[in-house]
């Protein structure tokens, strides 16, 4: 398991697109949920977009992809990303502690609750 403390962002998100990838109960979950993930840290100068399409999460890119409809958007400090993404800090905590913002619809921030606990058993 990759440790979020020597980690870098873009190796923790792309740790997490194998775990996501690998997961056969996570594509029963995404079944026809195709989006862009805007993954943004706060005190950090790079920004990295996810992209789910066709029951994969097909790449992590550095860089915004702008804007399209149904992007989900995540912003907090590096540090709380990388806990995050390498599943040592739960996602729904985050939210509920101040230390992460989600802009998407409702429905969107419970699909990515429930792929968190099935990859990380939280």
């Amino acid at each position: 398991m990759i440790e979020a403390a020597t980690a870098t962002l873009e190796e923790c998100l792309t740790d997490f697109r194998d775990r996501f990838n690998d997961n056969a109960r996570v594509k029963k979950l995404i079944v026809g949920w195709n989006r862009d993930i805007l993954v943004e840290p706060l005190d950090a100068p790079t920004a990295y977009t996810m992209v789910i399409a066709d029951l994969e999460l097909t790449s992590v890119a550095a860089g915004i992809d702008g804007g399209h409809d149904g992007q989900v958007h995540m912003q907090a400090d590096e540090e709380i990303l990388k806990r995050i993404f390498t599943g040592e800090y739960n996602p729904a905590e985050a939210l509920i502690d101040g230390n992460m913002a989600v802009f998407s619809e409702e429905r969107d921030k419970v699909k990515l609750e429930a792929i968190a606990m099935v990859i990380w058993g939280l």
